[in-house]
């Protein structure tokens, strides 16, 4: 009988404690050993040892938690691949990656223009011919726009792009600030152009279509920080007050930025949980009929309404891999959602 709840991690990548696993991982299982009947159990993933995981994990699993970030894995789709087929074969999977190949790219930011999480000048540049055709007009409109890379994080492929007076062009990237110059849009668009070289493999299913660019609107309020809320499915567990460093256009803790988690009960957060839940019904559709992430994230940047009050604009989505490893409590969050609905009924 099936009685084992696994996490899946990556021996590679900077997110290991110690011992060789992520901090965050064994509280989550013990967690869940604590409100449920359930064994736990880590597991690495091998991709030369990917088939003989698989049938374990057919046999023994329950649910699966994937803790790896898709980023330390050279063959992103196998992996995704792998978790399909577990679902295929009745096990859970949190997070299914049907659902993270819709919400943690950031082009569900342009499709999600006509929504109110969704801001209408914000646009997918799906190929290069496309971005070199229509970011110079977006430019010279705005002056001043954000590009991001459609799959990255910790600020990766995130870059802020200006043009001066003189019509010379100035570009900084959010993972190290570093600072790029140009003489016109032409060379800018020379120099950018390898970053739509990105091959995908006719076999990766899963990513077919998903290479470009995001071009949003730049918010002058982020240097007040990002606001991002903390759930575990459709529930918020936390508000996150994610504050860069002085100066800095990144909020992500590689950038320097200083996180500070409160209660999303605090009335000061009222609005963004309000807008958080509604949205809820329009990610749905992009669910692929699965549930909605185990552990993830919405992040904001402040704007002002006409009125002059404040306003919340979606900036991204994260649920392949949110780490708690300095707010462990969340753990008992985690757990909750392995609690048998036989057993959620009798408290």
């Amino acid at each position: 009988m099936k009685n084992t709840v696994f996490v899946i991690e990556y021996a590679k990548g900077t997110d290991k404690g110690f011992d060789g696993f992520r901090p965050d991982t064994k509280p989550i299982l013990d967690a869940i050993e604590e409100v449920t009947s359930y064994k736990t159990e880590i597991v690495f993933y091998r991709p030369n040892r990917k088939y003989d995981l698989l049938e374990y994990l057919k046999e023994k699993a329950v649910a699966v938690i994937s803790r790896i970030n898709p980023g330390n894995l050279k063959e992103v789709d196998e992996y995704f691949q792998f978790l399909k087929a577990l679902g295929n074969a009745g096990v859970e999977v949190h997070t299914h990656p049907d659902v993270m190949i819709n919400l943690d790219f950031k082009d569900i930011l342009a499709k999600l223009k006509g929504t109110p999480l969704g801001d209408d000048e914000t646009y997918f540049y799906h190929t290069y011919t496309d971005f070199a055709t229509k970011f110079p007009a977006d430019l010279d409109k705005y002056g001043i726009r954000v590009l991001k890379t459609n799959y990255g994080s910790t600020g990766e492929g995130v870059y802020l792009v200006s043009k001066k007076d003189d019509g010379s062009i100035f570009s900084v990237e959010a993972v190290n600030n570093q600072k790029y110059y140009y003489d016109d849009i032409d060379e800018f668009l020379h120099k950018f152009e390898p970053n739509f070289d990105e091959t995908v493999s006719e076999y990766a299913a899963y990513f077919q279509g998903k290479t470009g660019f995001v071009g949003c609107r730049y918010l002058e309020r982020i240097a007040e920080g990002e606001i991002r809320v903390l759930l575990v499915n459709d529930k918020a567990i936390s508000v996150v007050h994610k504050k860069p460093q002085e100066g800095e256009f990144s909020a992500t803790l590689f950038s320097g930025a200083k996180y500070k988690y409160e209660s999303p009960e605090d009335p000061k957060w009222k609005d963004v949980i309000n807008l958080t839940m509604n949205g809820l019904k329009d990610l749905k559709a992009y669910l692929n009929g699965k549930n909605y992430p185990l552990l993830w994230t919405m992040d904001y940047i402040l704007d002002y309404n006409e009125d002059g009050s404040d306003k919340y604009v979606l900036s991204e989505i994260n649920c392949s891999c949110v780490g708690i490893t300095t707010e462990l409590q969340y753990a008992k969050d985690v757990a909750a959602v392995f609690v048998p609905k036989k057993d959620k009924k009798k408290k």
